[in-house]
């Protein structure tokens, strides 16, 4: 999650740029995403560029009976990315370099799931230049950003060959697919983990301006009330506190919004989304219940 900016664009691109140089210098060893990239291409997933500025991957496995196969897209979002220098200077390139979507969407068994990208996230330096720095800053949240995760979704869908989607996002990823999903008739079920759902109680928590360009889920109307949500939260995170609910709790059930105990905003919950307590049955249960015939 980033903060706000204190500089000049022209100013942070010249500091940006000196930093990563310096800090480049003399590692060149793989960064997780990069390992779990390629396991993608090992487990099936193919890359899909259908559109400029964003990147997904899909995987279609075949079923003996395409009538038996699942109408449903299980699609997990990246989170914000690469992290801020000092809370203040956005980096230059997005792409993360951990991500707790990527391996959830590699441990994903069923036949149709797709791993979404951020806008701007693991473009080339060449094809970045075209994708405006605002949308993974202060517009990260914003209606461009949030018309083109649309976009994706309805070219993957008609890939895929589903019907409808379930959106899974970490951080920032979670608080946009409930601004996708506010504005869809077809997702059937929202997780969020560790997510901010109002972006100006988690601005107040953190101390920091709420992102100007941005929409917040605690003020957008939803228009299906079909959908079913569940939001995670981590007691130790101090990147996207559990108060960072703020009012969109108003528009909750009692057991929507789950503490995790002992987990930070990325440690931790990969290895807990595959163990077997009460709090991974409760989810279990909700998501066999999301995904009933209706």
């Amino acid at each position: 999650m980033g903060c706000r900016l204190g500089m000049k664009t022209g100013q942070w691109l010249l500091v940006c740029a000196l930093f990563a140089w310096l800090s480049g210098c003399g590692h060149s060893t793989r960064s997780p995403v990069d390992r779990e990239r390629m396991q993608l291409t090992q487990q099936g997933f193919v890359e899909f560029s259908a559109l400029p500025n964003i990147k997904a991957w899909l995987k279609h496995a075949a079923v003996a009976d395409e009538r038996q196969a699942s109408k449903v897209l299980q699609v997990y979002l990246e989170g914000d990315g690469a992290p801020w220098w000092g809370q203040r200077l956005p980096p230059l390139d997005p792409t993360p370099s951990t991500s707790v979507s990527l391996p959830l969407a590699l441990g994903d068994t069923h036949d149709r799931v797709a791993y979404l990208g951020r806008p701007c996230q693991y473009l080339t330096t060449l094809a970045r230049q075209s994708c405006p720095v605002e949308w993974w800053t202060s517009g990260r949240w914003s209606e461009p950003v949030i018309a083109l995760t649309q976009q994706m979704l309805d070219r993957l869908l008609q890939a895929s060959g589903a019907r409808e989607l379930v959106l899974t996002g970490h951080s920032g990823g979670g608080t946009l697919a409930l601004l996708v999903a506010a504005r869809r008739e077809d997702v059937r079920c929202v997780l969020t983990l560790a997510s901010p759902l109002d972006l100006h109680a988690w601005a107040k928590v953190q101390g920091v301006e709420a992102p100007q360009h941005s929409l917040n889920p605690a003020d957008e109307l939803v228009l299906r009330t079909r959908m079913q949500t569940r939001h995670l939260q981590g007691a130790k995170d101090r990147v996207v506190p559990p108060e960072s609910v703020g009012r969109y709790r108003d528009r909750l059930e009692p057991g929507q919004v789950v503490t995790v105990p002992n987990l930070g905003h990325v440690q931790g919950w990969v290895n807990w989304w595959h163990g077997h307590g009460d709090d991974q049955a409760g989810l279990n249960a909700w998501f066999q219940q999301c995904l009933k015939p209706v």
